[in-house]
């Protein structure tokens, strides 16, 4: 599928994945590498054990990668994550309800953010002009388009952690200026809301981004902010534009680092009340995580086509392991499968590393349902009813 080829040639080129494989790691040294990045900053090691695969490989890419870009950003993650631990200290059912509630405003965010990531250029080549304005236009959609939802919640959270009461719904009605000017008076992060070296507030940034007070003269690009006696204005080179812009992006990545970590930390409390008819999620945020989720496991997707009634899935295995139970492997994934497409006919075709198909694997939802109906039918009832077909005198 076309619109999930970013992803999968990320994780081929960009994720650590492929080259630990080569390098004699298995997926079970895999998981042990996610499980002890995250302990730290997990308070239930249970729940890191039993999400590191299934949700937590793509966040862990990311992890790996922020903590490279923004050098000491762990420490700052870390100082988040206490404000949302002090706060379920102080009322484990109000911090609990927050995160359950927001969460389809945070899935709304994820979905403008995979608009961002689609339609991001390469800024480099740019004249200075364009330079400006999609530096600009960036640092509007990061501030106010993908990261409001996580102001929203610091703010819930720290209002919590002072034994204040809170208002979700008119938090959520309050501007980008008065969530941020609270986050700096009332967390103990406040310096992440505050862009050097001019010192403005990122919704000072997002002003300046969304309502075009910036020329060019001279190579130059001379920004206004503020207005009356309050007014200033600066000067700043386009290395300095894409210093700010970095910053912004800096922000984002740790609160939404942060309210992931929680989030999957207390994944069991918060799942419980969720409501799942209010989910609107693009395909793309499930696919990631089923993705990098199997490349964990060795095995790279080739292909992937569904829609409602047919699902088809090609998977590479990276490792040099024996094939029969490899294919076994796969053929295990059809549940995951069913979970990302809702198809009524799911296949796997497993490909061994040598790229020779070895073994399809098919199965019809209804097992899945049944399953999900009666806790009786487990693993022995699917594999009762997956179909298997040896390919190539496999």
């Amino acid at each position: 599928m076309k619109k999930f080829q970013k992803i999968l040639e990320g994780l081929k080129d960009k994720s650590p994945i492929p080259l630990l494989l080569e390098n004699g790691y298995t997926p079970s040294t895999i998981k042990a590498e996610i499980t002890e990045t995250f302990k730290p900053y997990f308070k239930n090691h249970s729940n890191l054990e039993k999400y590191a695969i299934n949700y937590l490989v793509s966040d862990w890419i990311n992890f790996l990668r922020i903590s490279i870009k923004y050098t000491g950003i762990e420490n700052y993650i870390k100082t988040v994550l206490d404000a949302y631990e002090k706060a379920k200290t102080m009322s484990c059912e109000d911090t609990i309800n927050v995160l359950s509630e927001i969460i389809p405003f945070h899935l709304e965010s994820g979905n403008k953010y995979w608009s961002f990531l689609n339609l991001e250029v390469d800024k480099k080549d740019l004249e200075i002009h364009e330079f400006a304005q999609t530096s600009m236009k960036d640092i509007s959609n990061i501030i106010e388009g993908i990261s409001k939802s996580v102001y929203v919640e610091n703010v819930l959270i720290n209002k919590i952690k002072r034994g204040k009461p809170i208002d979700i719904e008119k938090t959520m009605s309050n501007k980008l200026g008065n969530l941020i000017q609270d986050l700096i008076d009332n967390s103990d992060y406040s310096s992440i809301f505050i862009v050097p070296k001019e010192n403005l507030k990122i919704s000072d940034w997002r002003n300046i981004g969304a309502h075009h007070t910036y020329s060019i003269i001279d190579d130059k690009i001379h920004c206004e902010s503020g207005e009356g006696a309050r007014k200033i204005t600066f000067k700043i080179g386009r290395d300095e534009l894409f210093e700010r812009l970095n910053y912004c992006m800096r922000t984002t990545e740790i609160l939404n680092m942060a309210h992931k970590i929680f989030a999957f930390d207390n994944l069991p409390e918060i799942s419980k009340r969720i409501d799942k008819d209010k989910y609107n999620a693009r395909p793309e945020i499930g696919f990631l995580m089923f993705s990098s989720a199997l490349m964990s496991q060795g095995f790279e997707i080739q292909n992937v086509n569904y829609d409602s009634e047919n699902a088809s899935l090609e998977l590479l295995d990276l490792t040099q392991d024996n094939p029969r139970d490899r294919g076994i492997h796969s053929s295990q994934l059809l549940n995951q499968f069913w979970l990302l497409t809702s198809s009524k006919s799911l296949e796997i075709k497993y490909f061994k590393n040598d790229g020779d198909l070895y073994l399809t694997s098919s199965i019809g939802s209804e097992i899945f349902e049944e399953m999900e109906k009666d806790d009786h039918k487990e693993v022995s009832y699917f594999a009762e009813n997956v179909n298997f077909k040896l390919e190539n005198d496999g």
